[in-house]
């Protein structure tokens, strides 16, 4: 079974093939059933494979996601800092907006600027936070470079931690959201330069404007604000689980 699941990362069995029924996988490999049944779920529990009752098991497509969860970990094990996160995003998000000016499709600029409208009209901070967290992720989506794409997916707990942040904080938010409307006229532009300019403009901000959170680690900048709304109780981690599930990565 390892030989398969082998063929699966090398992208020798192409996303959506169906595998073999378990008895002629035991056949094929010399295994129990139940054995074959046990590898089975264990290549489901490492993102390779989807079992669908009554239809049988087949090879799932990859998502930037199942690259990014293990640099994630590593980033927030080295309690990463503002300032290091933001001179990643400085470094990505440019080159992403001048490669989206030129090859985003009509669709997903028309996703891009209903994500700006929709963060702007949330009342709901995490609402709010969570458009703006989408709206970027759009941007490196449309790209269409799936190692750029995959590189940002690494870094969006800590994007929406930052946005939070930004978010929260009145001059910070009024001088960051108008942004948004100068990266989507630049791109529905076809302007690379223009996108670039602001993005780097809107990011750029949070060097001068953030203070000593700059310095200090996203996650503790971001655990004090939580603090701040009402009822205290808000789960950070339930926070980066309900983005997850929200940010489009497939």
């Amino acid at each position: 079974m390892d030989h398969l699941a082998g063929e699966i990362v090398a992208g020798r069995l192409p996303a959506g093939e169906r595998l073999p029924a378990e008895r002629v996988l035991a056949e094929t490999f010399g295994l129990s059933r139940p054995t074959v049944r046990e590898a089975l779920r264990g290549l489901q529990e490492r993102g390779l494979v989807d079992i669908l009752p009554a239809r049988g098991t087949f090879v799932r497509t990859p998502t930037p996601s199942d690259a990014a969860e293990p640099m994630a970990s590593y980033y927030r094990r080295r309690n990463a800092s503002a300032r290091e996160v933001m001179e990643a995003r400085l470094m990505l998000e440019t080159f992403a907006a001048r490669l989206a000016a030129e090859s985003a499709t009509d669709d997903e600029l028309d996703a891009l600027q209903q994500c700006m409208r929709d963060c702007e009209v949330a009342t709901n901070l995490v609402d709010r936070a969570q458009f703006d967290l989408a709206f970027h992720g759009l941007v490196a989506r449309a790209s269409h470079n799936a190692v750029i794409e995959t590189m940002f997916a690494s870094i969006a707990g800590f994007t929406f931690e930052l946005i939070l942040r930004s978010l929260s904080d009145p001059s910070v938010s009024r001088e960051g959201l108008p942004y948004h409307r100068h990266i989507v006229a630049a791109l529905r532009a076809r302007d690379a330069d223009a996108a670039e300019r602001a993005v780097r403009g809107h990011l750029s901000l949070a060097r001068t404007m953030y203070g000593e959170d700059y310095e200090r680690s996203v996650e503790s900048v971001a655990r004090r604000q939580l603090q701040t709304f009402d009822g205290s109780a808000v789960s950070l981690d339930k926070l980066l689980d309900e983005v997850s599930r929200r940010f489009p990565t497939h």
